[in-house]
């Protein structure tokens, strides 16, 4: 009361119980604003989200991990037996890829890496098909040696690390004419590697432009999809969809007129052209508003 304890200036006098509690948390967060550093909520959102993608199934990686990764044995990251298995060296410089063999590699792992070295890989341009995590590369050249290393011609085979191997011979139209082309496809767990070849230069060209034309026509089949559900759901589509325009859409997926596009240019952003969030729909007038 009077700014001293009397146990301190009168003999005998009983000490008055101290009971320490903590400060208020207005009291602490004020303290704690005035003395840290100021952010924004733009930097708390930005932290909020580098945070998430450093959880790794729930583990937050810490900076302490980070700094003594290399000094603590163990697979960080890989869950499953790779394609590309030990022993084995993958590179890919000026977009093409380079493998090497160590002596501990076993047989399959050099099968592998034999066919993918000196092929061309399609950079931002894989995409997940059907579950599968989808890379795409191109051979320039005769198949028939890499053929003779796997030991299969045609169909289908497993090696003996679980890799699944898949050979076809589609036959083409391509610039009106019929070509035959060799597929030679690598896939364990969800993971997926194929292999195009053709004799000339011109196949990297034509694999780039058929990868992209798949790519968009899943990108338009699951646009026209969602855009089907959110009529059924009575909810407000990409656009704004006349009450005809809507029976169509509930009765045959699509809306007769209207044509799907890009909204990015997928020359420029390859990695969106199966991406349904990246298409709108137009009508042919349409096209010059864009």
């Amino acid at each position: 009361m009077f700014g001293f304890q009397l146990s301190n200036i009168i003999p005998g006098f009983p000490r008055a119980k101290m009971y320490f509690v903590p400060p208020p948390y207005e009291l602490s967060e004020s303290q704690a604003s005035e003395s840290g550093q100021l952010i924004t909520g733009v930097q708390q959102t930005a932290e909020r989200h580098n945070q998430a993608f450093m959880a790794l199934e729930g583990q937050v990686i810490s900076k302490k991990l980070h700094a003594s990764i290399r000094e603590k044995a163990g697979h960080w990251f890989a869950t499953t037996t790779p394609i590309i298995g030990k022993g084995i060296m993958f590179a890919i410089k000026e977009g093409r890829v380079t493998t090497g063999v160590s002596s501990i590699a076993s047989e399959d792992s050099r099968k592998v890496a034999s066919v993918l070295n000196n092929a061309y890989y399609l950079d931002k341009m894989h995409y997940s098909i059907e579950g599968k995590d989808t890379h795409y590369f191109v051979k320039i050249g005769s198949a028939d040696s890499d053929l003779v290393t796997l030991g299969t011609t045609i169909g289908r085979k497993v090696l003996e690390s679980g890799v699944n191997v898949t050979v076809s011979q589609p036959t083409l139209l391509v610039n009106g004419r019929t070509r035959r082309f060799t597929n030679i496809e690598f896939q364990y767990s969800t993971l997926l590697l194929s292999i195009r070849y053709g004799l000339t230069p011109d196949t990297l060209d034509e694999e780039k432009a058929r990868v992209l034309d798949q790519a968009r026509q899943r990108a338009l089949g699951t646009a026209w999809a969602k855009e089907q559900q959110k009529a059924r759901d009575g909810r407000e589509g990409s656009r704004l969809w006349t009450e005809g325009e809507k029976q169509q859409l509930l009765s045959s997926g699509r809306v007769q007129g209207y044509e799907g596009y890009y909204v990015l240019p997928v020359e420029q952003y390859p990695e969106l052209a199966d991406s349904s969030s990246n298409i709108q729909f137009l009508r042919q007038n349409e096209m010059g508003k864009r």
